[in-house]
C-alpha cells in the first residue's frame, strides 16, 4: 500500500511539472465524459417526463374510441363510423369482470363567458368515476357527482387555465360564480389541480360538466353518443384479460363479423408506456454513443502525450533501471500517470456534465435533467478503462527500454 502511494505521488508530481500540457491532455476526457453525462441526463429526463405524463392519465387504464373504417362501393370511397354509446358502457359494466371502474365521456367545443372575459375551450361531459379513472384531482370545491348526473345539473368544474382566462388568475376562487356556455348559465362547483401540457394539448384548459347534461345541451335530446370510454382495470396483471373481454363484448354488440376489422380502437396504457420507454431508451443510448466518440479521441490524446513523456524521460528510465527498478515498477509508474490523467478528467467531466445538463434541458424544451448514479458510474468506469487501455502501450514501451541505451539517449 505504501509503495502504491509513493507511485501515485510520483505520478502526480510528474503531471504537475507540465500543468498546461496535462490539462490539455485531460480536456478530451473532460469533454467526452461531460457530453455523455449531459446527453444521457437529458434523454433520461425526457423519458421520465413522458412516462409521468402518461401515468398522470390514470393507472391500469384502457381507453376505447370509435374507429373510422373506409371501403369501396359503387360511386367511390365509403366512410363509416360506428359511434360509441351508453349501451356499450352498460354492456362492459355488466360483462367485463376484470374492469373495476368505467368512465364514459362526451366532448364538444364551446365558448365560455364570465363578465367581459371570453374563452373558447373543450367541454367534456363526465361521470363521478372519471376523476378516479383518469386521475383528476380537485384543488378547490368538488368534482361532478352522481346526483349532478341524475338531476341534469347545470354545474361545471374548471381547469386552472380556464380559470385564468375567465377570472384573470389561477389563484382566483370562482366557486359559486356563474359562467355562460353557449348562452346558458352554469354554476362553477370546482377547480381542478394542474396537470400541465401533454404534447400539443393543454390539459388545464378544460371544462367538465355532468355527462347527461353535456349530451343534452350539445348533442340534443335523446343523445347517447360518447367520445370515448375509459376503464380502470382491477390490477395491472389483468390488463390483457380486460382488453380481450372488452374487445369480445363490443364486437358482439356491434355485430362485427368474424375476420372483419373492429369498428373501435382500444388503447392499452401499459403498451403505450412500454413503447415510449423503449423508444426513449434507444434515443438516450444513441445520444450517449455519439458523445462517447469524444472519449475515444481523449484516449488517443492520452496515449500521444504519454509516448511523448516516455521519449522525454528516457534517461530517467535508464537511471531507474540501473539502480534496480524492475520492468513492473516502470510499467506501473507510467500506467498510473495515464490513469491519473483519465480519472481526473473523468471527475471534471462529471461536474461539467451535471451542470451542462441543467443548461441544455430548458433549451430543448424539457423540464428537468435526470442524472442517474448509473450513468455517472459508467462514465467514470469508462474513463478509467480508457486510461488503462491507452496508457498500457506507452507504459510497456517505457518498461522495455534497454537501460544502457536509455542512459546514452540524448
Amino acid at each position: 500500500m505504501r509503495k502504491l502511494l509513493m507511485v501515485l505521488r510520483a505520478a502526480l508530481n510528474s503531471l504537475t511539472l507540465h500543468k498546461l500540457r496535462s490539462f490539455l491532455t485531460m480536456l478530451g476526457v473532460v469533454i467526452g465524459v461531460g457530453a455523455v453525462i449531459a446527453l444521457v441526463a437529458v434523454g433520461e429526463g425526457a423519458q421520465a417526463q413522458v412516462v409521468s405524463q402518461f401515468q398522470a392519465l390514470g393507472s391500469n387504464l384502457l381507453t376505447v374510441t370509435a374507429r373510422t373504417n373506409f371501403g369501396f362501393q359503387r360511386g367511390g370511397l365509403r366512410q363509416s363510423t360506428r359511434q360509441l354509446t351508453s349501451a356499450d358502457v352498460e354492456a362492459i359494466r355488466g360483462l367485463a369482470t376484470s374492469v373495476k371502474l368505467i368512465a364514459p365521456d362526451y366532448g364538444a367545443n364551446a365558448t365560455v363567458t364570465y363578465g367581459d372575459k371570453t374563452t373558447s375551450t373543450g367541454i367534456t361531459g363526465v361521470t363521478e368515476d372519471y376523476s378516479i379513472v383518469r386521475n383528476w384531482g380537485v384543488a378547490r370545491g368538488r368534482f361532478i357527482t352522481s346526483e349532478d348526473e341524475d338531476n341534469l345539473a347545470m354545474v361545471v368544474v374548471l381547469g386552472p387555465t380556464t380559470v385564468k382566462n375567465l377570472f384573470g388568475s389561477t389563484q382566483a376562487n370562482p366557486i359559486g360564480e356563474t359562467v355562460r356556455i353557449n348562452r346558458q348559465n352554469f354554476e362553477v362547483v370546482g377547480v381542478l389541480k394542474s396537470k400541465g401540457q401533454s404534447g400539443p394539448q393543454n390539459q388545464d384548459d378544460v371544462v367538465f360538466m355532468p355527462l347527461r347534461t353535456a349530451q343534452l345541451k350539445f348533442g340534443g335530446a335523446g343523445t347517447t353518443r360518447l367520445r370515448s370510454i375509459s376503464m380502470q382495470v382491477r390490477s395491472a396483471g389483468e390488463t390483457d384479460l380486460a382488453q380481450a373481454q372488452v374487445t369480445a363484448i363490443l364486437r358482439a354488440l356491434h355485430d362485427v363479423q368474424p375476420g372483419a376489422q373492429n369498428d373501435f380502437m382500444i388503447q392499452n396504457q401499459a403498451d403505450i408506456l412500454a413503447s415510449v420507454a423503449q423508444t426513449s431508451g434507444t434515443f438516450t443510448t444513441l445520444l450517449g454513443s455519439i458523445a462517447a466518440i469524444s472519449l475515444l479521441v481523449g484516449g488517443i490524446g492520452i496515449m500521444n502525450i504519454m509516448l511523448v513523456s516516455v521519449t522525454e524521460r528516457t534517461r530517467e528510465v535508464g537511471l531507474r533501471k540501473a539502480v534496480g527498478a524492475k520492468y513492473r515498477d516502470i510499467l506501473v509508474q507510467f500506467l498510473v500517470e495515464a490513469v491519473a490523467l483519465s480519472v481526473l478528467g473523468g471527475l471534471l467531466g462529471v461536474m461539467l456534465g451535471v451542470g451542462g445538463a441543467q443548461l441544455i434541458t430548458p433549451l430543448l424544451g424539457g423540464t428537468r435533467a435526470l442524472v442517474t448514479p448509473q450513468s455517472v458510474a459508467l462514465a467514470l468506469a469508462v474513463s478509467l478503462g480508457i486510461g488503462i487501455f491507452f496508457g498500457l502501450y506507452p507504459a510497456n514501451r517505457a518498461a522495455r527500454l534497454n537501460p544502457i541505451d536509455a542512459l546514452r539517449y540524448e
